[in-house]
């Protein structure tokens, strides 16, 4: 009892007294939104084109404000100036800028102040914006784009100036995660661990030649199969392997191998580390560690690395000496956003459009270390917080006598079901804890193609194939 009652007076106190509490929280670059324990969507930070779901005459909001009445989300990811959310009954919504059709909502409008449904569908379960086009994933492994297409970013040709609605990139139905650059580039993993990209080939991102300018559909990068999640920049991507080690190719500074290779598409590992979290911006890349330090690298003329320098950084550089960091992300060059075990949230860079939620806005300070926003916290023992990605893995796959299924899910009470390819169900198996690995014996299963979804109170989490020789 002690032990409780004194955790509880350091939380609250390094929390702040007053603290508004979410269970999630996702960063735009200059918006922020959170999900409460009770569904309500709540933000802060740039308003001015409706990504915080408001009709008021106000460019920024400084303090948290809701979003809508509805309760009933599950998935948030912000753009630069819109904000999607998938539902609990996996539709997908959106709001903000449409510049260019990037919300999908099949409207030459340039912006929606309320939430705009996209399509019809109830199986999305991923969406990665950009600024002007979007990418999204549903439940039975197809990627969808719309938006901007001018450099093959939705992986469609002909290339044109923007896709007012979704259309389906490629054929392939074994995606299973997501992401897209600050540029024009998107990439994305198959099932089997594979890492694909398309669009904008700056740096030679995706394929090698300064001559390549585009790349118009899905082009696997390498021959590695254990890839698990990546973040993509405006030059360069950071990807994460199965055994927690981190890679990066593109170019520039934020590689973060010392320069050399200054250019590539072959993936470099960035330290002999194992990270936990990791986010890019425009320039920049940062990373957590396995023991809870905070790391970054890249541009920093502003001093947008917090490391309270305006020196670049070639190689990982350590930011303070804290050991209880959790999360980080950046978005883009100005505004990086963190989270500490503690349940305590971080901003430094620019403040202008009161992207740190501390009340203040039209800030014209640069924060080259990190800020608390004591009004602001994350249920840090209530399950993921800040987007956190849901590790989930097969091997072998293809299988024959048995599979084994490794997961991180930051949740409880999941369940896995096993479809054959006419849809049947096969079995049902109760996951006994947020992490582990499930073996499953596949002996008897006839050869062909099955599909393993997780699932939490009847929302789709996760869905990957898996194929029985």
């Amino acid at each position: 009892m002690k032990k409780i009652l004194l955790f509880i007076l350091f939380y609250t106190f390094s929390t702040g007294t007053n603290a508004q509490c979410y269970e999630e929280l996702t960063f735009g670059g200059s918006h922020t939104t959170a999900k409460r324990a009770d569904g309500t969507l709540w933000g802060w930070g740039l308003s001015a084109w409706g990504e915080l779901s408001t009709n008021n005459s106000n460019d920024s909001e400084p303090l948290p404000i809701q979003l809508g009445l509805a309760n009933d989300w599950s998935v948030l990811k912000n753009g630069v100036v819109n904000t999607f959310c998938i539902k609990n009954n996996g539709t997908l919504w959106g709001c903000g800028s449409n510049q260019l059709g990037s919300l999908g909502v099949n409207s030459t409008t340039q912006q929606f102040n309320t939430f705009q449904q996209i399509t019809t569908a109830t199986n999305w379960i991923k969406v990665a914006p950009s600024y002007f086009f979007t990418i999204a994933l549903k439940a039975d492994g197809t990627i969808w784009a719309w938006g901007q297409n001018d450099e093959y970013q939705l992986g469609n040709s002909p290339a044109s100036s923007q896709q007012l609605f979704p259309i389906q990139v490629g054929t392939a139905t074994d995606w299973v995660e997501i992401a897209t650059g600050t540029s024009r580039t998107a990439f994305a993993i198959k099932a089997d661990g594979t890492i694909w990209g398309w669009g904008s080939n700056p740096s030679s991102i995706i394929v090698a030649g300064s001559s390549t300018y585009t790349v118009s559909t899905p082009t696997q990068v390498g021959t590695s199969t254990d890839w698990v999640k990546m973040s993509v920049g405006g030059q360069h991507i950071l990807a994460q392997k199965q055994d927690g080690t981190l890679w990066s190719w593109g170019g520039g500074t934020a590689l973060g191998v010392g320069g050399t290779p200054s250019v590539t598409n072959i993936p470099q590992q960035v330290t002999n580390d194992t990270w936990k979290n990791f986010s890019n911006g425009s320039g920049t890349s940062f990373g957590i560690k396995a023991d809870g330090t905070l790391w970054a690298w890249g541009v920093n003329t502003n001093g947008q690395l917090g490391d309270g320098t305006s020196t670049n950084r070639l190689v990982p550089t350590q930011i303070g000496t804290d050991t209880n960091w959790d999360t980080v992300q950046a978005r883009n060059f100005s505004t990086t956003m963190a989270t500490k075990t503690d349940g305590t949230v971080w901003y430094w860079g620019e403040n202008y459009y009161g992207e740190f939620g501390n009340g203040t806005s039209y800030d014209t300070n640069y924060y080259n270390t990190p800020q608390q926003t004591t009004g602001v916290c994350v249920t840090a023992l209530a399950g993921p917080v800040f987007q956190k990605d849901k590790m989930f893995s097969m091997y072998p796959n293809p299988a024959q006598d048995f599979v084994t299924i490794a997961y991180d899910l930051g949740i409880d009470n999941a369940i896995v079901e096993i479809y054959d390819i006419s849809g049947r169900a096969i079995n049902t198996y109760k996951l006994a804890a947020s992490k582990g690995e499930l073996q499953l014996t596949t002996s008897t299963y006839q050869a062909g193609i099955y599909i393993v979804i997780v699932k939490q109170n009847d929302t789709i989490l996760l869905q990957q194939k898996l194929i029985i020789e």
